[in-house]
């Protein structure tokens, strides 16, 4: 099922008795809800598993009664057999969505129940715009940053805005902008990091100490090995070698490098001599067949070379 035909269902107040949400976009699956429960008249209620609807299904009380009850990851609904067997005279007049964190498409359920599924992915980026500038005032480029950090995600990117408006309540800031660009240089607004092994190893041959220090941090935040660390840093500094010591006039025949590899290469020209770049690689080779015969502890490898190094 797709998401245009829960719009038509919340517009037209005709309303399947049972849906399955799934999808990383967990802030526009409440929506969603909301919305179905508003329309259809169903109070909303979250249960923790639909048996204990079953039990209670008999009960006259409990018919009379209009719910929209959403239940989240129940494994018993999903593996019963007679539970799904009972399900239209357990909803009855009530509405049922199942949220699922994960949707394993190898499952009978999901074989089962796949017209009753709606997939819930991240919003394609125009949208997200659209949707964070009807919330904030935000410059095209603010919003576009804002996406980023928030990694497009709608539900991350509404709680950066609400701490943006507080402060901006609070303080003297102009407007959103100004607002929204402080908060993101204090680490108010959460920044993810990034896989930056090579703008690391650019700060190493560039001896940028403080730089190295800080996108080694970020390398360790996204769980980069040791090994593929050691061996980039080998493979450009062999390059930026070869570069800086080579005599002739066409720097691609000679070397065996491409143009792309030179011109990288030529960002570090003569910042370490050539016998530094050449103890570069041969610590980079002792480190990795250290790690290989646990000679030399994995964990602190990169910390050694940074000291050696820089």
């Amino acid at each position: 099922m797709e998401v245009n035909e829960i719009k038509h269902h919340i517009q037209s107040k005709q309303f399947n008795s049972f849906y399955i949400f799934s999808g990383t976009e967990w802030k526009v699956q409440k929506i969603y809800i909301d919305m179905i429960a508003k329309t259809s008249q169903k109070e909303l209620r979250y249960i923790d598993n639909v048996s204990d609807l079953y039990t209670k299904s008999g009960n006259k009380s409990f018919i009379q009664k209009n719910y929209t009850y959403v239940v989240r990851d129940d494994k018993e609904l999903m593996q019963n057999e007679n539970l799904q067997k009972n399900l239209n005279s357990i909803i009855g007049n009530n509405i049922l969505i199942l949220l699922l964190t994960t949707l394993d498409k190898r499952l009978k359920f999901y074989k089962t129940y796949k017209d009753s599924i709606v997939e819930f992915e991240s919003l394609k980026s125009q949208i997200l715009k659209k949707y964070i500038q009807q919330e904030i005032n935000l410059s095209d480029m603010n919003c576009e940053k804002l996406m980023e950090v928030c990694e497009y995600d709608y539900g991350r990117c509404l709680l950066e805005i609400d701490k943006i408006k507080c402060y901006e309540g609070n303080t003297n800031f102009s407007n959103s902008d100004t607002t929204f660009k402080f908060l993101l240089e204090d680490g108010v607004i959460y920044t993810p990091p990034k896989d930056a092994i090579f703008d690391f190893v650019d700060s190493v041959l560039d001896a940028k100490v403080n730089l190295a220090y800080n996108l080694y941090h970020q390398c360790l935040a996204v769980d980069e090995a040791t090994m593929v660390m050691l061996s980039v840093l080998y493979n450009n500094t062999k390059a930026v070698l070869q570069v800086q010591s080579c005599e002739s006039s066409d720097v691609e025949k000679s070397t065996g490098l491409t143009k792309y590899q030179i011109m990288g290469a030529r960002k570090h020209l003569n910042v370490f001599s050539i016998r530094e770049l050449i103890n570069i690689m041969k610590l980079c080779q002792e480190c990795q067949q250290g790690i290989v015969t646990g000679t030399i502890d994995e964990e602190y490898v990169m910390d050694y070379i940074l000291t050696s190094i820089l």
